[in-house]
């Protein structure tokens, strides 16, 4: 049976089973250095054999089993094996901690706001359902459309680039792009100039536009590539969690707060300098991915709380030992992104469970 194929599954990369007195569930564990996981997998065939308060309270009662004889934190991920994904949707909620596997076309289903990974397990499985199940083994050619494999490429596609923050990332290096190539090397430094923070030319001239351009604008291509770097890793696991428009309202909203606390302090110190760069709306992500993770027991997807607090020191040791950084900005910017997440970030129901 599909069922007893995929409890094999787990069993083979190294997730010990446990024995638990209900039909229908199976429950996984793996002791890891940073914490305890557990995968509990729901066979639900008809969508229709748990509600979601069955579902709540058995997630609970695991936890709270595992959670007693564990010193270490203990992070929990379900799936449910289902032939109707509406009724399984209708049991989890799409919270962000559950995956659906779709028996009628052999796929794993994850959702937008979901966790695109748990312990490293997620590429395995959709390379077992796809070559055990494929709809293009022989003599299946006809027994199942096409559009589940469709599915499965987007919904890999977008685990690694999140539209809203690559198109975020497309478009600093456009405007780069088009300043240092397509317009002339004087007009090319007055555009920047133009666009730059600048305290003295949004108070005094009320070029409020400012607080945006700068943004986009960068003073050479290491400052480019370093601040896109560090935005592809960290903002795609954001706007998953917050989704698409909270992401997007909250980057420019870091970015804008951040060069208001710029502007504020270098007029009372009476800094005539300019401002340029995404690093404000960046720490602002930082900020935004320390509050999310947070609420979410320490983790989330493959960053941590240890990891994210390493990344603010260095980052802020970096910019106070340097020259020409501004760190008004950035502590601003991490400040704002904290705050802003509070507002913004809707918890998923999975993370009121121990």
């Amino acid at each position: 049976m599909f069922i007893d194929d995929i409890r094999s599954f787990f069993t083979e990369r190294n997730l010990r089973p446990i024995a638990v007195n209900a039909d229908r569930i199976s429950l996984y564990y793996q002791d890891r250095e940073e914490g305890c996981y557990a995968l509990i997998v729901f066979d639900c065939p008809e969508g229709a054999e748990f509600t979601a308060s069955q579902y709540q309270n058995i997630k609970r009662q695991i936890y709270d089993s595992l959670a007693q004889g564990s010193p270490k934190r203990v992070y929990m991920h379900t799936i449910l094996v289902t032939g109707d994904v509406s009724r399984a949707c209708q049991i989890t909620g799409k919270e962000a901690e559950s995956w659906i596997i779709d028996t009628g076309n052999y796929r794993l289903i994850i959702y937008e706001n979901q966790n695109y990974d748990y312990i490293g397990i997620r590429r395995g499985l959709e390379d077992f359902l796809l070559r055990e199940y494929s709809p293009f083994e022989a003599g299946k050619e006809e027994e199942m459309p096409h559009e589940p494999l469709r599915y499965k490429e987007k919904n890999t596609l977008s685990r690694y680039f999140s539209p809203v923050n690559t198109a975020i990332v497309l478009s600093n290096i456009l405007v780069f792009l088009i300043i240092n190539t397509l317009l002339p090397e004087s007009t090319g430094d007055m555009y920047v100039n133009k666009g730059a923070l600048s305290w003295r030319d949004i108070l005094e001239n009320g070029e409020y536009y400012r607080l945006i351009t700068y943004m986009f604008l960068h003073s050479g291509l290491s400052h480019l590539t370093n601040n896109m770097i560090v935005l592809l890793f960290i903002g795609d696991n954001l706007e998953r969690a917050m989704g698409k428009w909270r992401y997007l309202t909250a980057y420019l909203a870091s970015g804008i707060l951040a060069g208001a606390v710029s502007i504020f302090y270098n007029m009372i110190k009476y800094n005539n300098i300019i401002s340029i760069g995404a690093s404000g709306a960046i720490f602002g992500v930082v900020g935004g991915m320390a509050y999310v993770v947070a609420v979410n027991r320490g983790r989330l997807e493959n960053i941590s709380t240890r990891q994210l607090v390493w990344f603010v020191i260095f980052s802020l040791y970096g910019g106070l030992t340097s020259q020409g950084v501004d760190n008004a900005a950035h502590i601003g910017g991490l400040l704002s992104g904290f705050l802003l997440a509070a507002l913004l970030y809707r918890k998923q129901k999975k993370n009121h469970i121990g």
